[in-house]
């Protein structure tokens, strides 16, 4: 069975559909969402709206909690905050409530979802190094577990003790090992490529496969600066 692995969409409209529309030509309809599809960008409710329809598993990113928590709100830079202000005033009734319902960790017959690190969810740690990764496998029981919150897609082996970035393309797995994917960042990326990022995991095959691919990040940039975000937020898009 194949899944769509998307991760920190973080109200980019624009990215997001770009994204749909090759999973659907890959005829994919099962889609994990790590978290963060709010904050930053200029589309929240369309964005987080999708991801509640659509998502067979979604876990709590900080920047949904953040729109319920002001202890997690005053952990942000400046820009951040500004974004997160913004978007709890815009964000729908509706799905704000939904927010409430969402899990820190959810757990598969073979793979574990959490937005930052899966044996600590609820502190929204960033997994960049092997002792974070090293805890994780730790406390996950599944073959495979899928991380988001760094926007940079990577890869952590438990036997071999590999960890690295993953570029475009397809990772083979190995049946004996256990891994940590990250399917970089829908909404943002953050490993100087402008291209949105996201992975598809197939379980029979034991590929997670790294899609890149250009968007309309023009007008997503656009729809930032025309809302009185921070500029910053718009020009790091580009």
């Amino acid at each position: 069975m194949r899944h769509a692995v998307f991760a920190d969409i973080h109200g980019n409209l624009e990215a997001l559909q770009a994204a749909i529309a090759y999973a659907q030509k890959q005829h994919l309809s099962r889609f994990l969402v790590l978290g963060d599809s709010v904050g930053y960008g200029a589309n929240p409710n369309e964005c987080l709206e999708w991801a509640f329809q659509y998502a067979t598993y979604h876990v709590l990113g900080n920047h949904e909690a953040a729109i319920l928590q002001e202890s997690i709100r005053s952990e942000f830079t400046d820009w951040a905050r500004v974004a997160i202000d913004w978007t709890a005033e815009k964000l729908h009734e509706g799905l704000a409530a939904k927010i409430k319902d969402l899990p820190y960790r959810q757990i598969q017959d073979t793979f574990t979802l959490a937005h930052g690190t899966i044996h600590a969810p609820e502190r929204f740690d960033y997994l960049l190094d092997p002792s974070k990764a090293h805890n994780s496998f730790l406390a996950m029981q599944t073959r495979v577990g899928f991380v988001g919150h760094s926007h940079i897609p990577c890869v952590f082996t438990e036997k071999s003790q590999e960890s690295r970035h993953l570029s475009d393309g397809v990772f083979q797995l190995k049946k004996d090992e256990r891994y940590l994917l990250n399917p970089g960042s829908i909404g943002q990326p953050r490993d100087r490529d402008t291209r949105l990022s996201f992975g598809i995991f197939d379980g029979d095959e034991l590929t997670f496969e790294i899609v890149r691919l250009p968007y309309d990040n023009k007008t997503a940039a656009q729809k930032i600066r025309k809302e009185g975000l921070p500029k910053f937020l718009a020009d790091r898009l580009l």
